[in-house]
C-alpha cells in the first residue's frame, strides 16, 4: 500500500509539473490549441507506453506455454529492468529545458547571471 500511495504522490508531481510547463507560455488565444495540442501528445505518450511495455514483454517472454513459473518471472524481471531503464533514459528531453522555461507560472524572480 505504502508503494501505490508513493507511486501516486510522483505521479501527480509528474503531471502537473508537465501541464505547468506545457501551458506556461501559451497566450489566452493560444490556450485552446494547447490544450488539445496537449492532452493529443499526452495520450499518445500513454499510448506508445503501453505498446512500448507489450512489445518488451513479448520479446522477453516468447514463448509462455513452455517456461515455468521460475523463467516467465526471470523473463519479466528482464523486461520490466529494461522499461524502467528506457523511462531514466526518456527522461534525457528534459535536459533541453532552460532556467527561464516556465519562469511566467513561477512566484520566483530570475536571476540573471553576466
Amino acid at each position: 500500500m505504502l508503494q501505490a500511495f508513493a507511486y501516486g504522490i510522483f505521479a501527480s508531481m509528474h503531471y502537473t509539473s508537465m501541464n505547468t510547463l506545457a501551458y506556461a507560455d501559451l497566450t489566452e488565444p493560444q490556450t485552446s490549441n494547447g490544450t488539445s495540442i496537449a492532452s493529443t501528445m499526452q495520450q499518445l505518450s500513454i499510448s506508445f507506453g503501453v505498446a512500448t511495455a507489450g512489445l518488451t514483454t513479448a520479446l522477453f517472454v516468447p514463448n509462455r506455454e513452455a517456461a515455468n513459473s521460475t523463467v516467465m518471472i526471470h523473463d519479466l524481471h528482464t523486461a520490466l529492468l529494461l522499461l524502467g531503464l528506457l523511462t531514466i533514459l526518456s527522461s534525457g528531453v528534459f535536459r533541453s529545458l532552460k532556467s527561464s522555461d516556465g519562469s511566467n507560472v513561477s512566484s520566483q524572480k530570475l536571476v540573471h547571471h553576466g
